[in-house]
C-alpha cells in the first residue's frame, strides 16, 4: 500500500515528467497530481489533500515561496518541500519561515529527494547541512519575541530535554543522560509542545533555530 501522497509543481514539464517516474519507481510514493501552473496546483491540491506538495521556487515566473500559505491554507496537513537551483541562503530562511519543511537542490536531487521526501513525511526538516549551519551561526532572531517567552516558559529541564530532542537524541538516550525514566521524557516533550502550541518535530526545529537554542 503507498503510503505517501505527493503533488508536483513544476512548469519545466520535462522536469516534470522526469520527477514523476523516479518517484513512481518507489512503491511507498504515490504521486497523485503533476501541476506546470499555480491554477493547476490549487486545484489539485484542494481535491487531493496530498501529504507531501514539491514546489518548484519558481513557476512561470513567479515566486513559488509566495505560493506556500496558500498551499497551507487549502490543505494544512501537507508538508511542502522547495526545489531549487538557487543555493542561496536568504531563499532557504524565507521557505522555512513561511512554512516549508524542506528544501532541496536541484543538482542534489537524484542523492536526497528521496531522503528529503521521508523525512519531512515523519515530521523532521530536511535542507542541505550548508544551510541549517549558517542559520546557526547567524543566530537569526528577528520578530522572535513571541517565541522568546514562549520558550521562557518551559521549566529548565523540559528546555534541557526539547534541545536534546532537536539534536537527535532518543527518549532513550536523554533518559539515561539526565538519569530519568523514557516515560518522564515524553511527558517533558508533551508538556513543552503545549506550552509552545507546536505539534511536531520540524516545527519545533524551525521554532528552534529562529530563536538561536541550536546555536552552542
Amino acid at each position: 500500500m503507498k503510503s505517501i501522497s505527493i503533488v508536483i509543481i513544476d512548469d519545466h514539464k520535462i522536469l516534470l515528467a522526469g520527477l514523476h517516474s523516479l518517484l513512481s519507481s518507489y512503491k511507498e510514493i504515490d504521486v497523485v497530481g503533476l501541476a506546470s501552473s499555480i491554477k493547476d496546483a490549487i486545484y489539485m491540491i484542494k481535491d487531493k489533500k496530498p501529504k507531501i506538495v514539491l514546489l518548484d521556487i519558481s513557476i512561470n515566473g513567479e515566486n513559488g515561496l509566495n505560493f506556500i500559505e496558500q498551499i497551507k491554507e487549502l490543505s494544512p496537513a501537507s508538508k511542502i518541500i522547495i526545489l531549487t537551483m538557487y543555493e542561496d541562503y536568504e531563499y532557504f530562511k524565507e521557505a522555512i519561515n513561511k512554512g516549508a519543511s524542506g528544501f532541496v537542490l536541484k543538482k542534489s536531487m537524484d542523492a536526497d529527494l528521496i531522503y528529503a521526501i521521508k523525512k519531512v513525511n515523519s515530521g523532521e526538516l530536511f535542507a542541505e547541512s550548508q544551510f541549517i549551519s549558517q542559520m546557526i551561526s547567524n543566530n537569526d532572531t528577528q520578530n522572535v519575541s513571541v517565541e522568546k517567552q514562549l520558550w521562557d516558559k518551559l521549566s529548565d529541564r523540559e528546555k534541557e530535554v526539547m534541545v536534546g530532542f532537536a539534536r537527535g537524541f532518543t527518549n532513550r538516550e536523554l533518559a539515561f543522560k539526565y538519569y530519568i525514566s523514557e516515560k518522564t521524557v515524553s511527558t517533558y516533550k508533551t508538556r513543552a509542545f503545549e506550552k509552545l502550541n507546536i505539534k511536531n518535530k520540524s516545527d519545533f526545529i524551525k521554532f528552534a533555530l529562529k530563536i538561536g537554542i541550536l546555536k552552542n
